[in-house]
């Protein structure tokens, strides 16, 4: 459970960083100049060891990728709607496993993470999964379940999203989220964006 722990961790800091950008802070970041993002051409190049991204559509574009205590991660964002996208690998254990969407216990392990984390600062209420259903990516069916929750101590109220997962073989997985201001999610980016990673 401290592996799901973090992936939810991992989502709210997500969720942190669409609040911090809908504040204009990556824009004061940007005019200190010793910020510099990297090109897409490098973000794709770095990301290849989660996941292969070089035939995304123009729409979207990597933000940043990430490997922190062992956990690697890619996240992108459809540049239009603002709607965020992320691959984690935890690259030792299984998270979360297509054995869990199948027999239902996916809903009891995210409910559990979500009582434990109620007293952080940034978390999630409400916390609802509204629909389960299946998309490609990655050579294989990837199961989800579409989620809502409101959200304290960010600018924005409300959310809501999918997290589904990939895997190489029984032990290890890949999740894959996406996330977006309430109202404001669309599947369509989801399914487009990820039909196209390897």
């Amino acid at each position: 459970m401290g592996c799901l722990k973090f992936l939810i961790k991992v989502a709210i800091v997500v969720l942190a960083i669409i609040g911090f950008k809908a504040l204009g802070g990556v824009e004061f970041i940007k005019n200190l100049h010793f910020f510099e993002k990297p090109s897409q051409e490098e973000l794709i190049a770095k990301s290849m060891d989660v996941a292969d991204f070089s035939k995304i559509p123009d729409e979207y574009e990597i933000d940043r990728t990430a490997n922190l205590l062992g956990y690697k991660g890619v996240l992108a964002e459809h540049k239009a709607s603002g709607q965020k996208l992320a691959v984690l690998d935890p690259s030792k254990s299984a998270l979360l496993t297509k054995k869990d969407f199948a027999d239902g216990s996916v809903r009891k392990k995210l409910d559990g993470l979500n009582e434990k984390l109620a007293y952080q600062y940034i978390r999630l209420e409400n916390f609802e999964i509204t629909k389960q259903g299946k998309f490609h990516s990655m050579g294989q069916t990837i199961p989800y379940v579409k989620y809502t929750a409101d959200v304290t101590n960010l600018p924005m109220k409300h959310i809501e999203g999918i997290i589904g997962v990939a895997e190489d073989d029984e032990k290890h997985s890949k999740i894959l989220l996406s996330a977006a201001e309430g109202g404001k999610y669309s599947q369509i980016i989801t399914e487009q964006f990820f039909n196209k990673v390897k």
